[in-house]
């Protein structure tokens, strides 16, 4: 029996070694090859733009393909089993995947399951308990008029959707006449320009264009600019897009820096980071030379991936000064998109960064931190959930964890242990990241096998 009991275990440790490995080179794997999950809603403005000498055709057949071939069981499109507090997120990119395929005459029975979904949903677009994406109250009033013009009746059920109009004009007029923070207020604007169609300020949106062609990165905001005016830099974008993903695209791109930082403070919070030292070396020597000391804009344009780059870089040893993080300051970040829509995912960066103090004179990490603080205890404790500057979703847990448990005063085991708690209980059809979703996964169970 002794011996019996002998071989089982053996058997369980070779069974054990060959899921460690198998686990591991499928997390190396990702760092070779970043993989960003699909947006219907941003693949659906692709879907819209039109052809330049015909209203009809669509200038990018391949994504209403897409649209025709994707759409979830219930009738909607989006994430598959989505939280249940996302609803308006599935109700935004439904009703923008049934606009084009209207506009081209096509996918009748889509259209059809896609009016069901919203007509037994709608509720949710005036319940101020869910979580709104950004610009969700100009932008899904505005689609719901696309819709009257093409003939599509939007059931409203018992919902009044007056009372959508009425808070999107209201916004509006508040950012016309009442708001002081007018940088802060043109650049919402400008990034939720899908919203506003002929009524926004194109030559005004054109000023955020980045070196790529695109408007903040962003699919959907630039192809209704190039809608609207054709630009060139804009269309070199989308096709750029088109030639990488295929026949849909993302929420943000490029996105592989943030993304590759993301799966490396997954794996070290998760404490397996040992297994991954060559390809976490490889990315972090390129962000740092190809990206912080060349002060790129994919780095320094973006609040989050800026924080989280000088943390990650210096944590792991390599010489960044904070004074970058100086134009982060309270005043600027409040006059950007990431401080207008109160980008909580960002400020948390912000916090976290700030508390990686390393010499006696770094001022701009003290400067930063009591807001940070402040800014999170405030807005976390409107609710559990929370949407960032990509649409990302932040717990409730990974906020109150980085609040009571400063980044000094945690030893790595108890730090790796809540992070394995956080990993569990979070719903993974959240995650907006493909790969740090499958690095966490795969991670959890690397975890396990470890202590077989």
């Amino acid at each position: 029996m002794a011996c019996l009991e002998v071989k089982k275990r053996r058997g369980t440790r070779v069974e054990g070694g060959k899921c460690i490995e198998g686990t591991t080179q499928r997390i190396k794997k990702m760092f070779d090859m970043v993989e960003l999950s699909v947006s219907s809603y941003d693949t659906a403005w692709m879907a819209m733009v039109p052809c330049p000498n015909s209203p009809q055709p669509p200038f990018f057949p391949q994504c209403v393909n897409w649209l025709l071939d994707n759409q979830l069981r219930d009738g909607s499109w989006g994430l598959p089993n989505c939280d249940p507090f996302l609803v308006k997120n599935a109700l935004l990119s439904t009703l923008a995947c049934i606009l084009p395929l209207k506009q081209r005459g096509v996918g009748e029975e889509q259209v059809n399951k896609g009016l069901f979904f919203i007509e037994s949903n709608i509720a949710a677009a005036t319940d101020e308990k869910q979580v709104s994406p950004i610009g969700f109250h100009i932008i899904f009033p505005t689609m719901i008029e696309l819709a009257k013009n093409l003939d599509l009746n939007i059931p409203q059920g018992t919902t009044n959707l007056d009372d959508l109009f009425q808070k999107r004009e209201l916004e509006l007029k508040r950012y016309s006449f009442y708001e002081t923070n007018f940088e802060g207020k043109w650049t919402y604007l400008a990034y939720d320009s899908e919203g506003l169609g002929k009524s926004q300020d194109w030559e005004m949106v054109f000023k955020y264009q980045r070196k790529n062609g695109s408007l903040f990165n962003s699919p959907s905001t630039t192809a209704a600019a190039f809608t609207h005016l054709k630009n060139s830099g804009c269309l070199s974008y989308l096709q750029s897009l088109l030639d990488k993903f295929g026949d849909a695209v993302p929420t943000v791109y490029p996105l592989d820096i943030y993304t590759c930082l993301c799966m490396i403070d997954s794996l070290e919070m998760l404490g397996i980071d040992q297994h991954f030292r060559k390809e976490i070396r490889s990315v972090l020597d390129e962000t740092y030379s190809r990206y912080w000391l060349l002060g790129e804009e994919d780095i320094f344009l973006d609040t989050a991936t800026c924080a989280m780059a000088f943390r990650v870089l210096r944590v792991n040893g390599y010489d960044v000064s904070s004074d970058p993080l100086t134009r982060l300051s309270e005043d600027y970040f409040s006059s950007s998109l990431g401080g207008y829509v109160k980008d909580i995912g960002a400020v948390l960066e912000l916090f976290r960064a700030s508390e990686i103090i390393i010499h006696p004179d770094e001022f701009v990490l003290e400067k930063q931190n009591f807001p940070t603080i402040h800014f999170l205890i405030r807005e976390s404790s409107n609710g559990s959930i929370h949407v960032d500057g990509r649409n990302i979703y932040v717990g409730q847990q990974v906020v109150d964890d980085a609040l009571k448990f400063p980044y000094h005063a945690i030893l790595d085991c108890i730090s790796n242990r809540r992070a394995i708690e956080h990993y569990n209980k979070s719903n993974v059809g959240s995650y907006s990241l493909e790969a740090e979703l499958w690095v966490v996964k795969d991670g959890l169970g690397l975890c396990i096998l470890l202590q077989i």
